[in-house]
């Protein structure tokens, strides 16, 4: 669903820029894949590195990235439903080759800010919120993600703990908050990652509901840490690459993570991812 071409997806790119660069993403795959061999990868590596240079920015060249992977992906899907009755074949010179680019394209999208996509295309309707999980330690970054949020308040319901009221039960409003989360917003650092409250009472209702019902789970680095360690964690594509945590940006590098949080978020929301 496009929505009005001047909503802006980051400064300078509106969701009419993405369809764009969706669609010129769709023909050159189409043009540059052909019959694909093992023997046509590096070429095509080297031909999908010089086209990237046409765009500017990164959340551009992560959009395209991103919809070239998705056309190889049912490229191959195709390809063993034609010629292997669905089933993977290892020997296959056509399944190497794709599993190969494959392999080079998820390693170009991890230099890149986060396309996301929901594991489930249906959910349950009664899933709206946004939720932040973090340490109160963080709660400097927290204020930060509240901020980028603030001009769609009226469209985006976002929830942290800072909206229990006191007196409140307060681990019965985040039981109730997760149950309607369809967007999770990790803000990890040591202190996430150690924290008991979390681990116990956060992370697995908001896994359990990302594995069965549709929800998203979008991981913030803010700095160092094990999170490459954490199994049940690591497979969540996080926003920034663990390598360059928040800590690590300058000013302006860090405006763009967070712009590119919302504009993930609300993709999702809106049914696009």
């Amino acid at each position: 669903m496009i929505m009005n071409e001047t909503i802006r997806t980051e400064p300078g790119l509106t969701l009419k820029d993405e369809e764009i660069i969706r669609r010129e993403a769709t023909v050159f795959a189409v043009r540059s894949m052909g019959r694909l061999d093992r023997r046509k990868v590096s070429e095509l590596i080297h031909n999908l590195r010089a086209r990237l240079g046409d765009f500017y920015s990164d959340v551009a060249k992560g959009i395209f990235l991103d919809q070239y992977m998705l056309e190889v992906t049912r490229s191959l899907t195709d390809h063993r439903n034609s010629a292997h009755q669905g089933q993977p074949k290892p020997d296959c010179d056509t399944e190497v080759a794709s599993e190969t680019l494959l392999f080079y394209l998820r390693q170009e999208l991890g230099t890149l800010p986060l396309v996301a996509h929901q594991k489930y295309e249906s959910s349950a309707s009664s899933r709206t919120k946004v939720f932040v999980s973090y340490s109160h330690k963080d709660k400097d970054i927290l204020a930060e993600v509240q901020r980028h949020f603030k001009p769609l308040r009226t469209d985006i319901e976002l929830w942290d703990d800072e909206r229990i009221k006191v007196g409140a039960k307060w681990k019965e409003e985040i039981r109730q908050a997760i149950k309607s989360t369809k967007v999770a917003i990790l803000l990890i650092s040591t202190d996430f990652l150690g924290s008991e409250f979390i681990a116990t009472e956060e992370l697995p209702p908001l896994l359990e509901a990302a594995e069965k019902e549709g929800a998203v789970i979008l991981p913030l680095i803010l700095k160092p840490c094990i999170f490459e360690e954490m199994h049940h964690l690591n497979h969540y594509q996080a926003l920034n690459p663990p390598s360059k945590p928040l800590s690590a940006m300058d000013p302006n590098e860090r405006e763009e993570l967070f712009v590119n949080m919302v504009r993930q978020t609300k993709r999702i929301l809106n049914g696009e991812a």
